[in-house]
């Protein structure tokens, strides 16, 4: 005896729109998650984790990196303190009534005294405000 069938299955491939758009999300979470890519020339600087406030009023800034070690670099590229020095002295001269913004990325393994030395190094430059970056939290 057959059975007649009132239901078909679909064995087909999946449809190229939601694919598309599967690999549409994928994208937009790897360019919106700026952790996951790396600059050349740089290494892994870790962030401490704080509050995530940004500076307000300022249109002249400057980011530098300081690694574990606390070897700076500026542009993704290793710098000499004096030489970072003369170039913060010229950016300084060069910003508006408000000054130049320094904004370090310092890995959370650094000494305080080194931070503490090149903060001293930033304002014999002329930089008149300098922030530690950090890491902010997850649901900010």
């Amino acid at each position: 005896m057959k059975f007649k069938r009132t239901r078909q299955l679909l064995n087909e491939l999946p449809s190229a729109v939601s694919l598309a758009g599967v690999m549409f999300l994928l994208l937009y979470y790897l360019l919106a998650n700026s952790a996951l890519l790396l600059t050349k020339g740089t290494p892994v600087v870790h962030l401490p984790s704080g509050s995530g406030a940004r500076p307000k009023g300022f249109s002249h800034s400057v980011v530098v990196a300081m690694d574990h070690e606390a070897r700076l670099f500026f542009r993704n590229q290793q710098i000499e303190r004096e030489a970072l020095k003369t170039i913060l002295r010229n950016l300084a001269d060069r910003a508006d009534e408000k000054g130049l913004l320094l904004v370090l990325q310092a890995h959370r393994s650094v000494q305080y005294e080194e931070i503490t030395r090149f903060t001293a190094l930033a304002e014999a430059a002329g930089v008149t405000q300098t922030w530690l970056a950090t890491r902010p939290g997850l649901f900010e």
